[in-house]
């Protein structure tokens, strides 16, 4: 894999933005000079942001929690070197958006500018309250078209896949589960986390199929989407269900003992989405933000940081990774925000809850 280097600033005669950066990809700057020239909506956002001078994030990414490489690169593609990026680390989503419902509903302005939340999470904000707003994404943003919802409330972010995540000096080639039924009789500790991700989906089975399933599914642990340094470490052999095949990526590349395979047949594909809420203190920098994060080089930094991206865009490693999958028959299911608002049943509060009662109650 290319390393990707940071974005460069644009020069002030393409885009009339002050400020360079000696260390920046002279590709990536024409990158976004051309966007630039070639979009008068962009170049007022530019122009926007400045005068705004500033972008708050409740931000957080489960990979890589420090998100310093995509907000420097972000800076120096549009020239923004002052722009005082302050982030707040989070990554509970359900946590971020109720807070973001609760200062809508107050009034007041929005604690964070750029609203980050799974597909579930953000439709459930985009549908049931007046919190985010619809944007024109592709005026602004052409390299878009595909990752905006059909209300135009989101915009997706990356995509991931998570099913059977496992420490390979724990769990033999021999010994690995090939069905989640076989999870049930591994006889090797096998976490879960606390959220029952993905469970809802489990492999084509309707709501009393998964009831009865996870009423026989007991993990040895709940850990979070994260913390696999408890798997490398060998407290626990296995998570199932993980977050996605990216967070054990990240961690394999450090050397960790990592692998995730797939055991459900079909299994489903989620995304982050990122919004804009509607009381943002700062939008024109919140729309910049949201829509360079689906650019080609954002995408590519993404998916060597995060081992991610969203395969609802050209080049998509995540795309191809899903491609070798589906050669071997395996089936997946894009959970789209779109999808989520199609299949109510699958994202029922009270069914969700009923998993997570069945998943932490031992």
């Amino acid at each position: 894999m290319k390393k990707i280097v940071l974005a460069a600033a644009v020069t002030l005669a393409l885009t009339g933005c002050a400020g360079t950066d000696q260390a920046a990809d002279p590709a990536a700057a024409a990158a976004a000079g051309q966007r630039l020239s070639a979009s008068p909506a962009l170049r007022a956002l530019v122009e926007g942001a400045r005068k705004e001078g500033a972008l708050n994030l409740n931000w957080g990414l489960h990979a890589r929690p420090n998100s310093d490489y995509l907000f420097d690169a972000f800076k120096q593609a549009y020239g923004l070197t002052d722009l005082k990026i302050t982030v707040t680390p989070v990554q509970n989503f359900n946590a971020n958006a109720a807070k973001l419902v609760q200062e809508t509903k107050a009034g007041a302005p929005s604690s964070t500018d750029a609203l980050l939340a799974s597909s579930e999470v953000m439709y459930r904000t985009g549908t049931t309250s007046e919190a985010l707003a619809a944007v024109d994404w592709t005026e602004i943003a052409p390299w878009a078209e595909g990752a905006v919802t059909a209300d135009r409330k989101a915009v997706a972010l990356l995509t991931q896949f998570g099913e059977f995540t496992y420490n390979t000096e724990l769990i033999s080639a021999a010994e690995l589960p090939k069905t989640p039924q076989d999870v049930l009789t591994l006889g090797k500790p096998v976490a879960s986390t606390p959220f029952a991700s993905g469970f809802a989906q489990l492999g084509g089975l309707d709501q009393a199929g998964i009831k009865d399933y996870m009423s026989r599914f007991k993990p040895a642990g709940l850990i979070g989407c994260a913390e696999l340094n408890r798997l490398a470490s060998g407290e626990f052999a296995g998570l199932w269900m993980s977050c996605g095949k990216h967070l054990a990526d990240v961690f394999k590349a450090t050397g960790a003992p990592l692998e995730t395979t797939v055991l459900s047949n079909p299994t489903s594909a989620s995304f982050y989405y990122m919004g804009l809420p509607v009381r943002a203190p700062h939008p024109n920098a919140a729309k910049l933000w949201i829509t360079w994060l689906v650019t080609p080089e954002a995408q590519r930094l993404l998916f060597e940081h995060e081992k991610a991206d969203n395969i609802q865009l050209p080049g998509s490693g995540t795309a191809e990774q899903i491609a070798e999958y589906e050669a071997k028959g395996i089936t997946f299911t894009r959970a789209t925000y779109d999808y989520v608002g199609q299949n109510p049943g699958l994202y029922d509060a009270a069914f969700k809850d009923e998993l997570v009662k069945l998943l932490t109650a031992r």
